[in-house]
């Protein structure tokens, strides 16, 4: 019985929501924090749509100078990592978490990222009311993020299962499949 599935755990961004609907949101959060919040917008989002990624509040102020009068890109940064996010499951995710949960299957959640961002996705996403456990493993320290195996062993000792019980549901091969299959876990990438 100890390679038959009795939980599974998923990755949270790109995989149980699309994470452009954070960004989106984020970025109308600190839109309306400047003098022209439709134009501020419009330019973030065109730089995301064009793959630009890690410096559009410095752009965004670059290219609106007189703005910096009025907000600092710390301050930007801020605002999008607490804003109250407007995204949503994936409905093939909430009806997915349903099934397992009605079939006896143990559930989690473990994402990486700044733990007060993680924390505003999962109240927006009622994940503590739709999982058995969730792990921001930013509130174990940075070196904590995968591909540590840290986040992985806690979710066993949580949910009281073995690795060889388990699967790990995520996007980002880069990152999210290494720790648990070194540990023995089964993994599903989403694309």
């Amino acid at each position: 019985m100890s390679g038959q599935i009795r939980g599974v755990v998923f990755d949270m961004d790109d995989t149980l929501y699309l994470e452009r609907d954070y960004v989106r949101s984020g970025f109308r959060a600190v839109s309306e924090q400047l003098p022209d919040s439709a134009r501020a917008f419009a330019r973030m989002w065109e730089w995301f749509e064009a793959g630009v990624r890690g410096d559009t509040f410095d752009r965004l102020l670059k290219a609106e100078p007189e703005w910096a009068n009025r907000v600092t890109t710390a301050a930007m940064v801020d605002i999008y990592r607490s804003h109250r996010p407007q995204i949503e499951l994936l409905s093939p995710a909430a009806k997915l978490l349903l099934d397992l949960q009605k079939g006896g299957i143990s559930t989690g959640v473990l994402t990486d990222g700044p733990k007060s961002a993680q924390r505003a996705k999962v109240d927006a996403l009622r994940l503590a009311h739709r999982v058995d456990q969730v792990l921001m493993t930013d509130t174990l320290g940075r070196e904590h993020w995968k591909p540590s195996e840290s986040g992985f062993i806690w979710m066993e000792e949580q949910l009281g299962l073995p690795a060889q019980q388990l699967v790990y549901i995520g996007d980002n091969p880069l990152k999210d499949f290494i720790a648990p299959k070194r540990r023995g876990w089964a993994t599903v990438r989403l694309r």
